[in-house]
């Protein structure tokens, strides 16, 4: 068949044709739609242009910050990440001033074994003077600190290991804020027979220590600092009267015709900056040594460092328990080192 010129399209016509139909058909393109399609190329060009930009960005940023990490590692303490003293310092929360000393001291130890080393730093940043029942004549031991650090029971402990010694005993509680504080150590009167009296004021102290005549008077303070008119003010009078001198054995003591320790208590997860503000606190009573109560009840007992280091007082009382009398232990160097070692996550 002749299709021509002249001669009508037969897909018009409807006739049979020897190819399919699709040969027959011109294809043709929308100019809308091409347009449609030039737009979104270039909404993507631009886009992926933005981009681009940002990632660039991004990396002067990373390049900034890491500018500013290594200025700061230049500026950190030069205590290697891998010192295997600081690592056993920050296993127990030891910090601060004291953490560096034993670090540097430890450093210059010719000790070889790492426990060798750390207990010789420790044993010259921390005083001890063990607690002990016996003494030349009477005396007086008060005990203050903060509210809850566990005052109460540690004068029922080391008055009834006193009493079990044979000496006659006084007890005097002056916190008359704490519910049930003067009830609760009239009761560890009761059972070991010791005087009980209260004074909620100095003048009410000081008749109380001029009148007892036991061989040791615990006096149980409450926990707020010393003030004029509180029984700690008593306390500051009394030291005046005494004479701290330094012993034979280099220890620092309250003596005279009634001695007067002043023990200031501290729980034993007290971080380095609350030991220097507790310590500053109490410094107008004058301490004469550091009691660290509640060890058994933190995994980190750094005050037994911080303690005694910022109070520059030696270490005398370990409390590690709730129970009365046995949960007491006089510090010594090797009962300090025990503690510590059994913490830090090890047992």
């Amino acid at each position: 068949m002749n299709i021509g010129q002249g001669t009508k399209n037969p897909l018009h016509r409807g006739d049979s044709l020897p190819f399919a139909a699709s040969v027959y058909r011109t294809e043709t393109h929308d100019s809308g739609e091409v347009d449609m399609l030039r737009v979104e190329l270039r909404n993507e060009v631009r886009a992926l242009r933005a981009l681009m930009s940002r990632s660039n960005q991004n990396d002067n940023l990373g390049t900034e910050l890491a500018a500013i990490r290594a200025a700061l590692d230049e500026m950190a303490p030069e205590t290697p990440k891998r010192d295997r003293t600081a690592t056993w310092l920050r296993a127990r929360a030891i910090e601060g001033s004291v953490a560096r000393r034993v670090i540097a001291i430890a450093k210059a130890s010719q000790q070889t074994e790492l426990a060798a080393r750390i207990r010789e730093a420790i044993t010259q940043l921390v005083e001890v003077d063990p607690w002990t029942h016996d003494g030349p004549g009477r005396r007086i031991v008060a005990l203050v600190g903060p509210a809850g650090v566990g005052k109460t029971t540690t004068v029922a402990k080391l008055a009834a290991q006193a009493k079990m010694a044979g000496l006659s005993i006084g007890m005097v509680s002056c916190d008359s804020f704490r519910v049930g504080a003067i009830d609760q150590l009239e009761r560890y009167a009761d059972l070991i027979g010791a005087n009980f009296n209260v004074a909620r004021t100095a003048n009410e102290l000081a008749g109380v220590l001029e009148d007892e005549t036991s061989d040791i008077v615990f006096v149980d303070t409450a926990g707020r600092a010393p003030a004029a008119g509180t029984p700690e003010a008593a306390l500051i009078a009394r030291r005046k009267r005494t004479t701290v001198g330094r012993g034979s054995d280099g220890i620092t003591r309250a003596v005279g015709p009634i001695p007067v320790e002043v023990m200031l208590c501290m729980p034993a997860a007290t971080r380095a900056p609350d030991a220097a503000r507790i310590a500053a606190i109490y410094a107008p009573v004058a301490p004469t040594s550091v009691c660290i109560t509640k060890i058994d009840d933190t995994a980190s007992p750094s005050a037994l460092v911080h303690g005694p280091f910022a109070a520059r007082r030696p270490l005398k009382v370990l409390c590690h328990g709730p129970r009365v009398p046995e949960d007491v232990t006089p510090a010594t160097h090797d009962a300090l080192m025990v503690r510590l070692d059994n913490a830090g996550g090890q047992k």
